[in-house]
């Protein structure tokens, strides 16, 4: 078998303490980094990272340890690839600062929107300009991408094609690369990566990456973050494939040991409170009031949803690439598509912030919901740029 490196999404999320980490654990990267080798960069794709948070990502990892980082959505999603608007210089500027991770770098993922149609010379024209020096992999969104025309081009360009576990479009494994790149997004009902997989699901794909590895380095990612579920799952393939470390088996024991611990908590009877909880208002009810009936039945279509920074203060979330941003003491809503141009105008919610009100826990939606009937609320434009 041929090399093979799994890993999650990211490292540093609030809801894998104890389930993951140690409280003792100071550094979540070096902690992640004792148990995989090899993660997924996400935050460089809502903003490009510093010189020194590369450095650090360098150096606080293990000589053997890989990183596939994610291009910045200015790229893909604001500039859609084209040259004329600029996306020659932003890619530059974004290898350069990439670069210090030199040889722990597996490659940079290319993650397109899902409303981005395969047009051969637009893509064409962007391959042709990617530095030679290092490797990338492209996640196609839209169903005009499956055809022999596009692997045939990223074939062309040694370009690995994504294959996807997701409710969008179905896994498909196809080799145009010297490497592989497989990402698990979860096949929630509300939210996608809001998901366990079972083994039975696990083990569907055991032949695809045993397949792979035999040409092709292996390099896969569990976006399923919430609750550990990514940790978890990841470590469960390892062992289904039989390349397992001691460690990772020991860390799957644990949160195997902290799941069965926290069932016994829970209270069965329930207390006065929870009746009190039902009599308030529901959430569908409460969003009806903010959006239309069509955008709604569209809203809860919508299943590809990552919630990157849920807190008393803030709401920050990635809606079919789209960005939301959501100021809770401020309260502001900043969002980037087109409907919400017109929506906003008359403090309405467009389809995409109708989704991420129903994916947010129902306490949380409901209160954010209550905030905005209740008090005055500003809907504006996203630019990109930081808010501070």
């Amino acid at each position: 078998m041929g090399s093979i490196h799994l890993g999650c999404s990211g490292w540093d999320y609030r809801d894998w303490a104890d389930v993951f980490y140690k409280k003792t654990d100071e550094s979540k990267l070096r902690a992640y980094s004792h148990i995989f080798n090899t993660a997924e960069i996400n935050s460089t794709f809502y903003s490009y990272p510093s010189q020194g948070i590369v450095f650090g990502w360098e150096k606080y990892t293990p000589p053997d340890f890989r990183f596939a980082v994610k291009l910045n959505r200015l790229i893909t999603h604001e500039k859609m690839l084209d040259l004329s608007k600029g996306a020659h210089d932003d890619l530059k500027r974004f290898c350069d600062l990439i670069k210090p991770l030199r040889e722990k770098l597996a490659c940079i993922l290319i993650q397109l929107p899902p409303g981005m149609k395969f047009k051969k010379e637009k893509i064409e024209a962007f391959l042709e300009i990617l530095p030679g020096d290092m490797r990338f992999a492209l996640e196609y969104r839209n169903k005009t991408w499956l055809n022999d025309e596009v692997y045939d081009l990223l074939s062309k360009y040694n370009i690995a094609t994504v294959a996807v576990d997701e409710p969008l479009l179905g896994p498909e494994i196809r080799l145009t690369s010297d490497i592989a790149y497989v990402r698990w997004h979860g096949r929630g009902k509300k939210m996608w990566y809001n998901y366990r997989y079972s083994r039975d699901e696990l083990e569907e794909w055991i032949p695809g990456i045993q397949e792979m590895s035999r040409n092709a380095q292996v390099y896969g990612y569990f976006n399923n973050h919430y609750h550990g579920y990514a940790p978890e799952n990841c470590i469960d393939v390892l062992e289904m494939l039989g390349i397992a470390t001691e460690e990772q088996k020991e860390k799957r024991q644990h949160i195997s040991d902290y799941r069965k611990s926290k069932i016994k908590e829970k209270i069965v009877a329930m207390t006065l409170e929870d009746f009190l909880e039902l009599e308030k208002e529901d959430v569908m009810t409460l969003l009806s009031e903010h959006i239309d009936a069509l955008r709604l039945d569209r809203a809860k279509e919508i299943k590809d949803i990552e919630i990157i920074e849920l807190s008393n203060e803030k709401i920050i979330a990635d809606v079919r690439g789209y960005s939301i941003y959501v100021d809770l003491k401020r309260r502001f809503i900043l969002h980037d598509c087109g409907d919400w141009r017109q929506t906003q105008r008359d403090k309405r919610f467009c389809k995409h912030i109708g989704a991420l009100m129903l994916a947010l826990p129902e306490d949380m939606a409901r209160s954010v919901l209550l905030g905005i009937k209740r008090e005055k609320w500003e809907f504006s434009q996203y630019t990109g740029r930081k808010v501070v």
